[in-house]
């Protein structure tokens, strides 16, 4: 989520001429996305250690109201996890671009790498919050203590 903030803020600085205050936001949506990355990696290894497996399944109770949205969880999920895979590298390029001051083509890189990240940063969202109120992430936090 504070990713996405740091997106949204970056755009509106560099849309109204602010370069250090676009750099800044951008510096902090990289760090606070590293960290994520870096956090969910070491959750995956966590699984593995203790279950013998990476993944949480979407396990709704089949009588709540999250039962009948594992199709759309799905479709929000499928297309972030690729999407999330493929942008990092060109994330990782724009930013070097403007690191070593060039620029156009960074903002030609960054037109499309932009809203791709944005789209990962908040479906990521959704797809936790489907994870955590459904649920799902209870039921194997009681199977690992």
């Amino acid at each position: 989520g504070l990713a996405t903030v740091f997106l949204l803020v970056g755009i509106f600085r560099i849309k109204a001429g602010d370069r250090e205050g676009h750099g800044k936001a951008m510096k902090w949506a990289v760090i606070t996305s590293a960290f994520f990355l870096a956090v969910y990696l070491a959750s995956k290894v966590h699984l593995w250690v203790a279950l013998g497996r990476t993944n949480v399944t979407y396990a709704p109770d089949p009588a709540s109201v999250w039962a009948g949205l594992k199709s759309l969880y799905l479709i929000i999920l499928i297309p972030h996890v690729i999407l999330a895979i493929l942008v990092t590298p060109f994330v990782l390029r724009a930013v070097w671009l403007a690191k070593v001051g060039r620029l156009e083509e960074h903002k030609r890189l960054t037109r499309w790498v932009f809203p791709v990240w944005l789209y990962v940063s908040v479906t990521g969202v959704i797809v936790w919050a489907f994870m955590e109120f459904s649920g799902s992430l209870a039921k194997v936090a009681a199977t690992v203590r």
